[in-house]
Formats: C-alpha cells, structure tokens, sequence
C-alpha cells in the first residue's frame, strides 16, 4: 500500500501514489474555537530551501517566517517558547545538524549552542516554560540532552532506568508529570522511553500493551489531564494512532485515523483533538494537515496560499484564553488604594505543541462602568467614590482576550465623632472633651474639621472654641482632638447641652452636657 523512498536525516518516509484521488473537505470541518484566535505553524521537509510556514487554523491567510542568513535543512521537531516568541527547531544534516531559533517577529534566526550540552545529530524539540528548558534527542550518541533557553547551561539528561536506542524523531515533555518522553527505534523494534525531567533518572519503557501501534518517532504528545502519551507509528502496513497510559497500565488505538505519511504530531485538550502532518501529501494542499478527536470524528485542514512542500510538525498557538478573572485588592492601610491582579489564564500545553500563555497584560480601570482616564497601571488610588473594577487584557503573538473583575466599591469619607456624655465646671472654667474621630469611608476627607454647636439657651452660658482641624484622616482611620469649652463667668448653675459636629464632610455628631456647678 506506501512506497518508502530513502530521505534524508536518519528516517524514511512513505510516499503517496501520484494517481491517489484527493478528497475535498470543507473549511467548517474545523471546529469554532470558543472566540480564540489559532496560528498553525509546521516546516516544509520538502521544500527547495526547507521552510518555516504558518496559517490560520482553517488554513487561510499565512506565509513563510523569516530565517535570514540561517537556512533551514532536514526539519525535524519544532516547539515553541512563549517567553522569547521563538520556535525552536533541528535542522542541518550529519554531523553539522543543529538547533535553530528562529524569531516570530520576523526578525530573522539564530542558532542554539549552549554551553556543556551535547548536540549530536539531534532530532525533536520540547520545551518546558515553567522552567525554560528545552530537551532534545541525540541519535548519534544515544543521549538525550537538555539546557537552559537563555543558553546559559545545560549537558544529558539523567536517564536512568530507561533505554535509549537512537531516539528518533520527535520527543516529548510532561511538565505536570514531570517526565520527558522519547521513542527508541533501533532495527527491528521500537520503544516509549521516559525519565525525569529534573535530571534525577527515574526512568523506564511504557506499557503500550492494547496498542496495535509500534511507535516509529514520527510523532508523540503527552496529555496531562488523561495521563496519556499519544504516537503514530504503523498497524502492520498502514499508519495509525496509539496512546500509552503515563502510570503503566497499557494503552490502545485512536480510531478514525486517516494519514498519508504522517510527521508530527500536535494535541489541543481543550478540544480532544490531535494533528499530524500529511507529509506524503507533498505540495498538494488539499487536507495538508489530518486531524480527529478523541469523540470519533476526523477531517483535515487545507493550506490556502502559505508554502506547503511535504509538511510536519505542526505548532500552534492560540491567543490568550480567560480562566479566571481579576481581582480588586484594597490595601489595609490606606483604603482608597486599590491593585489588580492578572486574573487566570489558560496555560500552554507544553507537551503537546499547543501554546496559548500570555506573554504581555494591560491594564484599564473603570468607575461606575466608565473608563478611567489614565488608569492604565495594576494599581490605582480612587479620589472618587463610586464603583470599581479593572480589566486585564492578555496578549500574546497571536492576538488578545480580556476579564473584568468583579466591582469593589470606594465609600466616601464618612466621619463619625463620639466623645463623653458630660463634663462638669464651674464658671471661669474650661471643660476637656476628647472627641474621637472614626473615618468610616474609604476616601481622605479633604478639609474636614469638628466643631462646637451650642444650642441658644447654652450659649449663655458656654463659649465654644474654634473649630479643629481633622486633617488626612484615611479611610477606616480613627484620630482623637481635644476640645475645651468655656464656661462663662457668671454662668447659672446647670446643665447646657452642646454637640460636636463635623464640616466639610459627611458625618455623624456627638451630644454631651456640661453641668454647671
């Protein structure tokens, strides 16, 4: 049924029968994609030079990236770091194979070389973002290899407990789990692979008992949710899918397969569906890429107008995806303060070449609904009151998504005075109240002062002092003034009724008597 031709690198691939009849698919086959916006990027292994690619996820629109002066040649694995905006990718032939890195921003490439890592003939990419590692495989020492994505370190992989047999071609990282994956191919049997990922060994083969799929390197995911590592290989001379469980307990077939070469392999939870290049395909553009979910159903995607020449190794990145909105803190200390969190977002699935992390956030503040002028930063001092909340808008090289917090609201000051029912004095004295001043609001009152009120029949008798400044009474604050009234010379014995009051902002007064002896 597949014609195997030789290729170049250390791998054959099957090669399609000219007269095989193309079937068409309909755009629609993909499915909506929850208000995300999706890029699939994958390299031309058949193009004269080799090419870097992208497209809409429905294979519309797109292009070939910007390598510059650094050719790509013999492709083999890709993956993608959200940090930088690189995908990384092996490329060369023998030994001068290497690892390149090439900038989304259309800046051109570079290569990879880090310090005290082995890089010999390696094939396949993954890359951890929590820790910003970047693991290979190394077919011409049988090493698996490691190193820092800022260059600064790296060496072999501690795989201890597990065998590797010319791991070729694509490789795998389980940042949940904590492992890294590869598939030995030497002659005549292939295996699953895995170690720890934090260099401590760890390692062993999985059980891929239940699988009819003798894994061949042309693909492996890992998904962490179900505890499964996916891979293509063959059914006795056909193509097929087979997954493993990651705790040792057999694995089975993905039904609804329908590969022409198949070369890479990308996976999206989100969705249970998986993608695979159809490399046998060549230049056609017609169903390019396969794709089934893990539902049953299957389709593929056609390339519009972007560069399709044997293509694999398909990437994608999604733009940001909400899983929880911000936050409004206030500060204990000074009330009117208020800070925004990130909020939630969805993470990349590392292990499985789809990427969706954030990479930058902006900030808005709104009050009442209204955008605030200039209210731009993760942090904001209110100088109204009202209602507020912030959005957090998400962006990464494909595109943005927003959350909005729930609404706190800023009270404004509210001064509530209490002080001592009564105080005694003899005319010619003067009587102590110490007035305690409660900011029950979340704003500063801004000329706020406490004064003495004497009703008319209280004014014979008592002379009330001027009135007291309060001063930046925070929000929720208390302070205490002293205030002495006068008893007249000459005043009638008895008891005068007087309150404190506050002006210049909202508040709540206290009554005492003074008795007059």
């Amino acid at each position: 049924m597949l014609l195997f031709t030789e290729r170049r690198g250390h791998r054959q691939i099957a090669a399609a029968s000219a007269s095989i009849a193309l079937a068409l698919i309909a755009m629609f086959a993909i499915a909506s994609r929850a208000q995300a916006t999706e890029t699939l990027y994958w390299d031309n292994y058949g193009d004269n030079p080799d090419t870097i690619a992208f497209a809409n996820i429905d294979g519309a629109g797109g292009g070939q990236v910007n390598t510059a002066t650094e050719p790509v040649e013999a492709p083999e694995g890709m993956a993608y770091d959200t940090v930088t905006n690189r995908l990384f990718v092996t490329t060369g032939s023998g030994a001068s194979r290497h690892i390149l890195a090439i900038n989304l921003d259309g800046s051109g490439a570079s290569v990879f070389a880090p310090a005290g890592a082995p890089i010999a003939e390696p094939e396949g990419v993954a890359i951890d973002p929590a820790t910003r590692t970047i693991y290979w495989g190394n077919p011409g020492s049988d090493t698996i290899a490691w190193a820092n994505l800022d260059g600064g370190g790296g060496g072999v992989l501690n795989t201890s407990g597990a065998t590797v047999d010319n791991p070729c071609c694509r490789i795998a990282v389980d940042p949940a789990g904590g492992r890294v994956y590869w598939v030995n191919t030497p002659v005549g049997s292939s295996s699953i692979g895995f170690a720890n990922a934090n260099n401590t060994g760890g390692g062993g083969t999985l059980n891929l008992t239940g699988s009819s799929v003798e894994p061949g390197g042309e693909g492996i995911v890992v998904d962490p949710a179900a505890g499964r590592v996916y891979f293509i290989g063959s059914i006795g001379a056909s193509e097929g899918l087979g997954y493993a469980n990651t705790n040792g307990s057999g694995g089975g077939d993905v039904a609804g397969t329908t590969m022409k070469s198949a070369w890479g392999l990308a996976m999206d939870p989100s969705l249970g569906r998986l993608y695979w290049g159809n490399e046998g395909n060549g230049e056609v553009r017609t169903n390019a890429f396969g794709f089934v979910n893990l539902t049953g159903s299957s389709g593929g995607i056609s390339i519009a107008t972007a560069p399709v020449a044997n293509p694999q190794d398909p990437v994608i990145l999604k733009s940001p995806s909400g899983a929880g909105a911000p936050v409004v803190a206030r500060d204990k200390k000074n009330r009117a303060a208020l800070s925004c969190s990130t909020g939630a977002w969805a993470a990349d699935y590392a292990g499985s070449f789809v990427y969706q992390a954030p990479r930058t956030y902006a900030y808005q503040w709104l009050r009442n609904g209204t955008l605030v002028a200039g209210a731009t930063a993760a942090t904001l001092t209110a100088k109204s009151a009202g209602s507020y909340a912030c959005t957090v808008t998400a962006a990464n090289q494909i595109g943005t998504a927003a959350q909005t917090s729930a609404a706190s609201t800023v009270k404004a000051a509210k001064v509530k005075l209490s002080t001592k029912k009564k105080g005694k004095g003899e005319p010619g004295d003067q009587v102590t109240f110490k007035v305690k001043a409660v900011n029950q609001g979340d704003l500063k009152p801004k000329s706020a002062k406490v004064c003495v009120k004497l009703p008319g029949a209280s004014k014979a008798d008592l002379k009330a002092p001027k009135c007291k400044k309060l001063g930046q009474l925070k929000g929720r604050a208390k302070k205490t003034v002293t205030i002495k009234v006068k008893v007249k010379p000459g005043a009638e014995a008895g008891t005068d009724k007087l309150t404190f009051q506050v002006k210049g902002a909202a508040g709540k007064a206290a009554k005492a008597k003074i008795v007059v002896q």
